[in-house]
């Protein structure tokens, strides 16, 4: 189920978090209530991506010593373009259980079950252009840009993978 406000609303937390004109905390407030959603988007690019751009033990912008790359830039761009699409989101989700279950394999297989898991994912699409689960949608995707045009000077932007533009 696509949820288009909910996507907006976190793509739009998203884009203020990198740009830093929001702090982190500022982040998990306007966030939380983006994620009371039924779009499993919006929980997976929480979980697998956003949460790990900042540290929660302090309050900071991404700025200075916590600005972002600009490859990690560029992968945040994608799953902002990925959030403005009305592409469902393919990828399978770790969820109740088979979360528990996949913690619990882990601690008793220190971490082995996390890599098969990992392994398992990764031939589920092609995760070089998660959220997208296809190349072809990511670049048709790039074609209808909704906040940066080609002629955009902006660094915030998802670069096409090599090869392909």
């Amino acid at each position: 189920m696509i949820d288009r406000e909910a996507r907006d609303r976190f793509a739009q937390a998203i884009r203020a978090l990198v740009a830093g004109t929001i702090t982190n905390d500022q982040f998990e407030d306007i966030r939380l209530p983006s994620l009371n959603t039924a779009d499993p988007a919006i929980a997976a690019i929480y979980q697998e991506g956003a949460w790990h751009l900042y540290s929660d033990l302090e309050e900071h912008r991404l700025r200075g010593k916590h600005a972002l790359s600009p490859k990690d830039k560029s992968h945040v761009a994608r799953w902002v373009l990925f959030l403005k699409t009305d592409l469902p989101y393919e990828w399978p989700e770790l969820r109740g259980m088979r979360f528990f279950a996949l913690g619990l394999a882990n601690l008793f297989t220190f971490g082995l079950a996390n890599r098969f898991y990992a392994n398992w994912f990764k031939q589920q699409g092609e995760v070089e252009v998660w959220p997208f689960i296809r190349q072809a949608d990511y670049a048709a995707a790039l074609e209808r840009p909704v906040y940066l045009g080609v002629a955009s000077n902006n660094s915030f932007k998802p670069m096409p993978l090599r090869g392909t533009a």
